[in-house]
């Protein structure tokens, strides 16, 4: 009688039949040990597990290795969901050889990305690309990283501008119809500045003092703001609920992220419908009003920068760029004397 071995397998017996696992997958297979079913069957999980795997020197290897890095998990963990996001988007690409990511195959990714999904996220693939590149620099995964020297996808001159500042109107017609569960979130955003994830998570505790205290997620930076006059009205005239955070769904538990996204996308399109607000109102535009309003009333860059938790100034400009300085160019012009006729007077 032939004897057969089969590595992989873990075999039982229970009430005198055989079972056989596959080891790896756990999966029990079938068919009759031995038969040809059998060997078919067990050939199929190897192949799709093989398939699972990431292969060596491949797109799959790359962002596994990246993946398991400091450099990822330190990440915040809304960065570390966006990294996620873009490179489940390339599950496709995951056994292609690291040998064909050149600046060129790179190049035509970015325009397809582009055509199928948007300028944003077509910059965004581009940018976790890079990241995992220059790791996989560092782990001597990859020798170079072709993202280097690509250009990202230029915003069109005529594309309004993204998470534009809202209005004082739209800021009250917003407050005055949005259900408590929605409004508080909302102004804690639009008398802060805070970011979306920041909101959500803010607990009860960190109210004290008649300020907000916060270490943002994607910066870490402690950010000690005082509580508007307004807001605190707010709060004190919000339902009680047993949540640990600030903000709750009417079940009196945290939001969500996705959750809260569904629901304020939803109410915003019906405010959208019956025209009490205009097009491109976004929660991320809070952070842009704040920053607006900030140097409409005087206050530098650098305040700005602080206020919002921003590491660089860079990011204060971009956030305050649509800012009316008609009143401070007013005033430069009592003192712009190019012909020295002000001085001679």
């Amino acid at each position: 009688m032939a004897i057969i071995r089969v590595k992989g397998l873990k075999r039982y017996r229970v009430k005198g039949r055989w079972y056989a696992y596959h080891r790896k997958s756990g999966v029990r297979l079938k068919s009759e040990f031995g038969t040809a079913e059998f060997i078919a069957e067990l050939e199929t999980l190897e192949r799709k597990l093989r398939k699972a795997e990431a292969l060596p020197g491949t797109m799959g290897k790359l962002f596994a290795s990246y993946r398991a890095s400091p450099a990822f998990t330190d990440l915040a963990i809304t960065s570390r969901n966006g990294y996620s996001r873009m490179m489940n988007l390339l599950n496709p690409l995951d056994e292609m050889p690291l040998v064909e990511l050149t600046p060129q195959f790179i190049a035509g990714l970015r325009d397809k990305m582009a055509e199928r999904h948007g300028r944003r996220q077509a910059n965004y693939v581009m940018a976790v690309i890079s990241v995992a590149c220059e790791h996989g620099k560092e782990h001597g995964i990859i020798r170079e990283n072709p993202v280097k020297g690509v250009k990202r996808v230029r915003r069109s001159r005529i594309a309004p501008a993204a998470n534009r500042p809202w209005t004082i109107e739209e800021c009250r017609t917003v407050l005055t119809e949005l259900p408590h569960q929605l409004k508080l979130p909302v102004a804690l955003a639009m008398f802060t500045g805070l970011r979306k994830g920041d909101v959500l998570a803010l607990r009860k505790s960190a109210i004290r003092s008649g300020r907000i205290w916060r270490r943002t997620n994607k910066t870490g930076l402690e950010l000690s703001i005082p509580i508007h006059p307004d807001l605190a009205q707010i709060l004190a005239g919000s339902p009680h609920h047993n949540a640990i955070t600030v903000a709750a769904t009417t079940n009196a538990t945290p939001w969500t992220e996705s959750g809260f996204n569904s629901s304020f996308i939803k109410a915003m399109a019906t405010l959208k419908r019956s025209g009490r607000i205009g097009d491109g109102l976004t929660f991320h535009g809070l952070r842009h009003t704040v920053g607006t309003l900030l140097i409409e009333a005087g206050y530098d860059i650098d305040t700005v920068r602080r206020w919002l938790g921003q590491k660089t100034l860079a990011m204060a400009i971009h956030y305050s760029e649509s800012a009316d300085t008609s009143q401070r160019m007013r005033e430069v012009i009592t003192k712009l004397d190019p012909l020295g006729s002000k001085s001679r007077t």
